[in-house]
């Protein structure tokens, strides 16, 4: 049975550092929401290429999982049939408010940082992070929603607590920070 090819990064601490707008002495940061999910895939090497950056992996329930790997892992070589090679993949989502005088201009930014383990064996974490900063423009408090000028557009968002309008005023910048982190690591 063919399983589908997955993408994956080895590259092993997680740091999770997310700024909303640029605070000033003016400025108040106050967190609005946030949440993340983390799923793992275990299994035993069965197949190494090198040549087409495939692994073949399977897993203890018997699934075999063909695995893409980027030219940004550079020990590939170094990962051998019979190896246990574990892959986590966090997605995490932070909304931040950011009230005062110095909000800032709407804007998206983006960072690819890859942390690498210098062990025995290959092991690291790749992390991408890709923040968007607004202003907000307008407040329904009625229907639960809010619209943010974006860099390009605006945006009109539900919002799943109506309470947190309370805090929210035209003018405030709201910052929005999506963080995917994949981790890998081999084990003997």
């Amino acid at each position: 049975m063919k399983t589908p090819t997955r993408p994956i990064h080895l590259a092993c601490a997680l740091t999770l550092s997310l700024i909303g707008l640029s605070a000033t002495v003016q400025a108040e940061t106050l967190p609005v929401a946030g949440g993340a999910v983390s799923t793992s895939l275990t299994g035993t090497v069965t197949v190494v290429n090198v040549e087409q950056r495939m692994l073949t992996i399977k897993t203890p329930e018997g699934r075999f999982e063909v695995l893409r790997v980027p030219a940004e892992v550079k020990r590939l070589n170094e990962i051998k049939i019979g190896n246990t090679l574990t892959i986590t993949e966090t997605e995490l989502l932070l909304v931040d408010l950011q009230k005062g005088a110095d909000v800032g201009e709407p804007s998206v930014s983006s960072e690819s940082v890859i942390v690498r383990d210098p062990g025995a064996k290959p092991a690291g974490m790749m992390i991408d992070s890709l923040t968007v900063t607004g202003i907000v423009t307008a407040l329904d408090k009625k229907n639960a929603s809010v619209t943010i000028q974006g860099p390009d557009e605006h945006i009109t968002l539900k919002v799943e607590d109506p309470s947190v309008l309370d805090s929210v005023a035209v003018g405030d910048g709201v910052s929005a920070s999506y963080m995917r982190a994949i981790s890998g690591e081999v084990t003997f």
